[in-house]
């Protein structure tokens, strides 16, 4: 599960950004709603939330908060993906 969403966070990350750069509010619902749900595999709670206002956002075409909840989301799967990656190494090294 961690080599699925170390795999898959930086195109739907990428998805989420072009989206909404073009406006297309489906496309920026369905991604965020997708990293929403491989956070929850894990329990970590910023990501989710963080996906989730994003797709709040997205579903009420509020482009005002936006950037804001994009950039908090960015944040949380970093500090997700380095959490699963530093708890890789350790099981593996230690």
């Amino acid at each position: 599960m961690a080599d699925l969403l170390r795999a898959d966070a930086p195109a739907l990350l990428t998805a989420v950004n072009t989206a909404y750069q073009q406006g297309d509010v489906a496309r920026l619902e369905r991604a965020s709603h997708t990293l929403k749900g491989l956070s929850a595999n894990f329990g970590a709670a910023r990501a989710v939330t963080a996906a989730a206002e994003v797709e709040r956002l997205a579903k009420q075409r509020q482009s005002r908060g936006l950037p804001a909840a994009i950039g908090e989301l960015e944040e949380a799967l970093d500090e997700l993906i380095a959490a699963l990656a530093a708890a890789f190494d350790a099981g593996i090294h230690g």
